[in-house]
């Protein structure tokens, strides 16, 4: 009901009469702060455009359109969406919440600068892969001081439950759900996703719908020196074996592996069926360099990322693709722009993908946990985030299971409905 009554104008009657007075939260940004959110939407487009080297978009949305859109978005979906800008500009740290009830708020941080910010977000991330609590928590309680406590009010005035992170050079790489605050994880309180720039996703709600999945992925590989991947299978199976065999029978699921998971054979199969995901297991890597240098390993041969839509996955009419074992080079600009334009590149609206590889029996069961949750959530964030929850929270993992890195590493990217 708050967010309807923001979204309405407000009728007074004062001596008799009727006085319209605008929501306060829908006060018109000004010419020069609207000039500014453009510009930097327009510099995320560029930076996409340039590392595909293709036209992508024309920004053309401002911030007051952009929050309508979130007040439209979180009135179908249930939810509070709000969109944060975390661009590092060498002196300070440049942050723009934009809510559904409100103007951008703009706040910089002149001590954070692009070094400190920048070592504490690696300490972060290698404190996540070797297991070290410890300074995971001091990192993680660092980095949300600097992105996430100085919104919090505004983030609890709006109802946010649903961040949207467009994130700039250096941090675009960020295991955002692992930020923690008094010991408790940035996933337990928000819904999540990563955005290239608000103008490049597809804000045109439909629920989405169970159907049929198609499971693809390799264990072994043509070429005999590609390490296998035995873990693809375990993870095909049991999605097969779990999805199949839920009541009421939401899911379909078709398979293609090993010498089946080529780009002939995948072009066949959407050609011929619909399908409501696309599912990938198999060894995948951005990589610092041009998108030709980033790829996703078919049986027989990488399919690079500046190819990616030699595949037809538009064509398949699906609303998700999931790269289940990527793994992207750790503060490289280059390599971070290939995994956030995923979903981009593919032509799909959403996409999930992983920051490191993770272990192969706690992607599976995150993946299977993820799948059941989605036909009965209002959003994909959400049903990412229930499944992140329970994997952090899992009474019959070890100790060892429930830390960052098992669950992390997994991000929804482009849009979060």
């Amino acid at each position: 009901m708050h967010r309807a009554l923001a979204a309405l104008i407000i009728a007074t009657v004062i001596n008799g009469g009727i006085t319209l007075i605008a929501s306060p939260g829908y006060a018109q940004t000004s010419p020069e702060l609207t000039k500014k959110v453009l510009q930097m939407e327009r510099d995320r487009e560029k930076e996409f455009e340039d590392y595909f080297k293709e036209d992508l978009a024309t920004v053309s949305k401002t911030a007051d359109q952009t929050a309508a859109e979130l007040s439209r978005l979180s009135a179908i979906t249930g939810t509070g969406s709000a969109l944060l800008y975390v661009i590092p500009r060498k002196t300070h740290l440049h942050l723009v919440l934009i809510t559904p009830d409100g103007t951008p708020i703009v706040k910089d941080f002149y001590e954070v600068t692009d070094p400190l910010l920048f070592e504490t977000a690696q300490r972060f991330h290698t404190s996540i892969l070797r297991l070290n609590q410890a300074v995971t928590q001091e990192t993680g309680q660092q980095l949300y001081d600097w992105i996430i406590k100085p919104y919090e009010q505004e983030l609890k005035d709006a109802r946010i439950n649903l961040l949207l992170f467009c994130l700039g050079d250096g941090i675009k790489d960020l295991a955002l759900p692992a930020l923690s605050n008094n010991n408790k994880y940035l996933i337990e309180s928000y819904a999540m996703a990563r955005i290239p720039a608000f103008n490049l996703i597809e804000t045109t709600y439909k629920p989405f719908e169970s159907g049929t999945l198609l499971a693809m992925g390799a264990s072994t590989f043509q070429d005999s020196t590609i390490p296998p991947l035995p873990g693809a299978t375990k993870e095909l199976n049991l999605l097969n074996q779990s999805l199949n065999a839920q009541r009421p029978n939401n899911w379909t699921v078709k398979r293609l592996e090993n010498n089946n998971f080529t780009q002939g054979k995948i072009n066949q199969q959407i050609a011929s069926t619909p399908y409501s995901t696309l599912h990938i297991s198999t060894h995948s890597q951005f990589r610092p360099g041009k998108a030709d240098a980033s790829y996703i390993q078919l049986w027989d041969q990488k399919l690079k990322l500046n190819a990616l839509n030699t595949i037809a996955w538009r064509q398949s009419g699906a609303d998700l693709i999931v790269l289940s074992s990527c793994q992207s080079a750790l503060g490289d600009k280059d390599a971070a722009n290939g995994f956030a334009g995923l979903a981009l590149k593919a032509g799909i609206p959403s996409a999930i993908g992983t920051l490191w590889s993770i272990n192969d029996k706690t992607t599976a069961t995150l993946m299977k946990n993820f799948y059941q949750a989605l036909p009965s959530s209002s959003t994909k964030a959400q049903a990412l985030q229930s499944a992140q929850v329970a994997a952090l929270r899992a009474t019959n993992a070890n100790i060892a299971e429930r830390t960052p890195y098992y669950w992390a590493g997994f991000s929804l990217i482009s849009t979060p409905w």
